[in-house]
């Protein structure tokens, strides 16, 4: 094809036009307070995924006359930066914040944080000094551009006992199950339970790190606990006992399943194909969760159901 005097000289007019810029991606914050200067912001229902921008865990954030204090700080920079925007806009600034556990949804965002304390247990500051670098790389290959300027930074002062930040009392419960190390707190101002990643409602639980006898013990004692609210590290805020008595019996489901497969000699794909127990089937992120903590989970199931064979013969 040949092209006109006319066609060229737009072309080359067209070059100099300066190129659009791409927006950055953003969080979208919908706080809602759920008790006296209790605010959540709740997470996506979902897993991981470039959509959601690992948005996907319950953060809160408590009012004090020192600013607020943030339990997790989400799963990215610019998405601790939308949190500490509100915080400064309407609750005065910050005065601290807390890691309930190492996965990286609720901690990395800390980079937004960095000129305040950042509370956690010392079980989680070895895990995220130890696991920092492997799961940045897996949340940029999901995240993408999401992550830019995200550079993970453990949390600063070890929880050794409750708290007073800002003037607000934390029952501090040093818990594991989840992980090795899981933070519950309970506000004494409201009676509100922060739970982390040792509930969940409505959504399966996720399995990475879990030790599921562990985590029953830690269930028992959050049930037993006099309070009028709870905050699930996913799901809905509720004033009952749903998210405890929903984790249970899932682990309890998930437990018999794993424990009827490895006796029976199934392999991990065939129980794979079996998809989640059909009481669970139908909560958000499965069947993907239940597919993940099969994998997870085999082995210790396997080597319980199957004899050890050791010794000389």
């Amino acid at each position: 094809m040949i092209l006109t005097r006319r066609q060229i000289l737009l072309g080359g007019a067209a070059a100099l036009l300066p190129v659009p810029a791409i927006a950055a991606p953003e969080y979208r914050l919908m706080p809602r307070q759920v008790a006296d200067g209790v605010w959540l912001v709740e997470g996506a229902q979902e897993s991981i995924t470039r959509q959601n921008g690992g948005a996907i865990c319950n953060i809160v954030l408590l009012e004090t006359a020192q600013g607020a204090v943030v339990v997790d700080t989400g799963g990215t920079h610019r998405h601790g930066a939308a949190l500490r925007a509100f915080a400064d806009q309407r609750l005065g600034g910050v005065a601290a914040s807390l890691n309930t556990h190492h996965h990286p949804d609720h901690w990395f965002g800390n980079g937004a944080f960095a000129d305040r304390p950042i509370h956690a247990l010392p079980g989680t500051i070895d895990a995220q000094r130890a696991g920092a670098q492997a799961l940045s790389d897996g949340l940029y290959k999901i995240l993408g551009s999401w992550m830019q300027g995200t550079a993970p930074l453990p949390a600063t002062i070890s929880v050794e006992g409750d708290l007073a930040l800002g003037g607000r009392g934390l029952a501090v419960m040093a818990l594991s199950g989840h992980t090795g190390a899981d933070l519950a707190l309970i506000d004494r101002q409201t009676g509100t339970l922060i739970a982390g990643d040792l509930l969940f409602l409505d959504r399966a639980p996720s399995f990475p790190d879990a030790d599921i006898a562990a985590w029953r013990k830690a269930l028992s004692t959050l049930g037993g606990l006099p309070i009028s609210g709870t905050i699930p590290g996913h799901g809905p805020f509720h004033r009952n006992s749903r998210a405890v008595a929903q984790t249970l019996a899932y682990l309890d489901a998930f437990t018999a399943r794993m424990d009827a497969a490895a006796g029976l000699g199934l392999t991990p794909a065939e129980t794979l194909a079996a998809g989640p127990m059909p009481d669970f089937a139908h909560l958000v992120a499965n069947p993907a969760e239940y597919c993940r903590a099969v994998v997870q989970q085999w082995r210790a199931h396997e080597i319980s159901a199957l004899p050890v064979i050791g010794g000389s013969v």
